[in-house]
């Protein structure tokens, strides 16, 4: 009987789906200017931080509400920490407050997945404005959040 995790092929496709985009944005300077792409990766930057945060913020309540929860959380939180750091700029920053956890388990797993899922496709909007360092570091974490929600839905 096979796991019920995430295929090696879901994974992959993940992954190289966010490193085709990543390559394609590092392909096109779009005609920006050096400053004006500074800005935009500034931008970009402090909105993934800030949603990194959020999302953290929310981990923890889950995993603070949920004991079940906490073990195959804390590793998803260590990476998410790991994007804070990867993400972290000129700007301060300020601690996000903590994340609402719903009551109910099934209820509480489906809603840390679905906000993974979805920080992993904010991530990719921005692929065409930033520099190419900026859109890998974006298409990496992207792939990362996509495991997430993945790894939690099978899972529940």
């Amino acid at each position: 009987m096979r796991d019920a995790g995430p295929t090696r092929r879901a994974v992959l496709g993940a992954v190289t789906a966010a490193t085709i985009a990543a390559a394609v944005a590092g392909c096109d300077d779009g005609g920006g200017s050096d400053q004006g792409r500074r800005k935009a990766d500034d931008a970009a930057r402090e909105r993934a931080y800030t949603a990194t945060g959020a999302l953290l913020a929310h981990y923890d309540a889950v995993a603070a509400r949920h004991a079940p929860l906490a073990e195959r959380i804390r590793p998803l939180a260590v990476e998410l920490r790991q994007h804070l750091t990867a993400f972290a700029g000129r700007a301060t920053h300020s601690a996000p407050p903590p994340g609402a956890a719903p009551d109910d388990l099934a209820a509480a797993t489906a809603s840390i997945a679905d906000r993974a899922q979805q920080a992993s496709d904010e991530r990719l909007v921005d692929l065409d404005r930033v520099s190419p360092d900026l859109a890998r570091r974006l298409a990496a974490t992207s792939a990362c959040l996509a495991g997430h929600a993945q790894l939690l839905r099978s899972a529940s």
